[in-house]
């Protein structure tokens, strides 16, 4: 894999991610914010990847995004087409926050499997020329 993961910190200290609390996962406010530092982490496989997604579950003011960083720009950063690039990477996020689910939500296999069969979804294959 080979990449480098870019991740942003609230510059305000604000919870920035995601989160459910109570046996009812009750959303919490949490607000994006217009400022955040940013730097990058390596990672080799996806085993590597996922070390990286479960340091960050208990940072509520991290996220990581697929933009690069254009010129290096560290701290005190906005984040738009100026400060970040489009970049291909070999993963992707998929939210399913508003899918509706009646199971338990603690069962994330269950969850898992239950969105994977009700999404629409499509995939290519790059095409390789061979003895051409």
């Amino acid at each position: 894999m080979n990449e480098v993961i870019t991740i942003l910190t609230s510059g305000s200290g604000n919870q920035i991610a995601k989160a459910f609390v109570g046996p009812e996962y009750v959303p919490q406010r949490f607000s994006i914010g217009r400022s955040f530092t940013a730097h990058e982490e390596q990672v080799s496989d996806l085993r590597s990847l996922s070390r990286l997604l479960q340091k960050l579950e208990n940072e509520p003011t991290k996220t990581i995004i697929r933009g690069a960083l254009v010129d290096g720009q560290l701290s005190s950063i906005p984040r738009n087409k100026d400060t970040f690039a489009a970049t291909p990477r070999q993963w992707c996020m998929i939210d399913i926050d508003s899918l509706a689910w009646d199971g338990d939500i603690s069962d994330q296999q269950a969850m898992l499997s239950y969105a994977i069969h009700r999404i629409s979804y499509r995939y290519q294959y790059t095409e390789v020329m061979v003895g051409q």
